[in-house]
């Protein structure tokens, strides 16, 4: 059956770091489905590139809408947005096949010749603070995927002078959220010999709603080896900076797990005992935890609008969306049914 979604363009820059890992993993011959990595490499890019992005997500599900047959089943699980996608054949196929031939169009555009060089200079001679503090500078005031992955793959490492080091980490923390698919991949396996605190660090700053999520996930895959507890006990005390409204449910739930260690069990009743941090912080119009509430409170209005519509009820459904469109106007579900009416 040919794939309804065949030659859907999920609209991935060439920067991109998923393409990056690609190309690695082609050049390694990994680039097959029996390889646990590459495997991974798909999943986490169907996550970053459909799953997060409404836009995409509403683009397939018009897609879908305009044709009948078995596609019609995947339409329920594009449209509603805690759904993931990551096991749908439809989607896994067609991205695969999109981001190979992606890499295969990008390999005619020419990397930033400066970018590439600010790079190598930096990777390669770190302690050389002349040379190092040019780089910086250099990728520092670039805005791409490339300069933010090399910059935070050195704050990550012990590499610079802390004066250079704390720069390199202010780059970085503009350019989010450039850096943060190249991080959370990395940081996914859990495989690091030293946690990389900064990257944490990172997370907490720049609001990342998944940072106590990240941190703890440390603590139950490193707290039952003694060697990695003192790099625990300093993450662990990030969680006083997280502006996170749900942290101390977090905490919570993992200290009330099964697969938690007598020594994270301690390590996080421990921080409970003696932490001042007050929760649910105001972070303000920036509130990165109201904007997802938002989002999936637009998204049950729209899946109710929906339902109406597929049975048959547009005139009720229209005015659902109208409703829906007046509060977010650029909601992309509701734009997108709303032409179909």
């Amino acid at each position: 059956m040919k794939n309804p979604l065949g030659s859907f363009d999920y609209r991935v820059a060439c920067d991109d770091f998923f393409l990056y890992e690609l190309g690695r993993l082609i050049d390694e011959d990994r680039a097959s489905l029996n390889d646990e990595e590459f495997c991974r490499l798909v999943e986490s890019g169907v996550h970053e590139h459909i799953e997060r992005r409404l836009e995409i997500r509403a683009a397939i599900a018009a897609r879908l809408r305009r044709l009948q047959g078995p596609a019609a089943g995947v339409l329920h699980l594009v449209e509603d947005i805690e759904a993931p996608l990551r096991a749908i054949p439809l989607i896994l196929q067609s991205y695969t096949e999109y981001i190979f031939n992606r890499l295969e169009q990008c390999a005619d555009e020419k990397p930033d010749v400066r970018i590439e060089t600010a790079a190598d200079l930096l990777l390669e001679s770190p302690e050389d603070r002349s040379s190092a503090e040019t780089a910086i500078g250099i990728l520092g005031s670039t805005q791409s995927a490339v300069s933010a992955r090399v910059l935070a793959h050195v704050i990550s490492e012990p590499m610079l002078e802390e004066d250079l080091e704390r720069k390199a980490y202010a780059h970085v923390q503009a350019m989010w959220p450039l850096p943060r698919p190249y991080i959370l991949y990395s940081l996914k396996p859990h495989t690091h010999e030293d946690i990389p605190f900064r990257w944490f660090q990172l997370l907490i700053d720049c609001n990342e709603p998944s940072a106590v999520d990240r941190i703890l996930e440390e603590v139950l895959a490193h707290a039952g080896d003694a060697t990695y507890r003192e790099d625990l006990m300093t993450l662990v005390e990030l969680l006083n900076q997280a502006r996170d409204p749900a942290a101390e449910e977090k905490i919570l739930q993992v200290l009330n797990s099964e697969e938690i260690s007598p020594a994270g069990r301690k390590m996080l009743e421990g921080f409970l005992r003696n932490t001042k941090t007050q929760w649910h912080k105001d972070t303000g119009a920036l509130d990165p935890w109201a904007g997802l509430d938002r989002l999936y409170a637009a998204n049950k209005r729209y899946l109710s609008a929906a339902k109406l519509f597929d049975a048959g009820h547009k005139l009720e459904a229209g005015r659902k969306l109208d409703q829906l469109l007046k509060e977010e106007p650029r909601y992309p579900f509701a734009v997108m049914l709303k032409q179909l009416i």
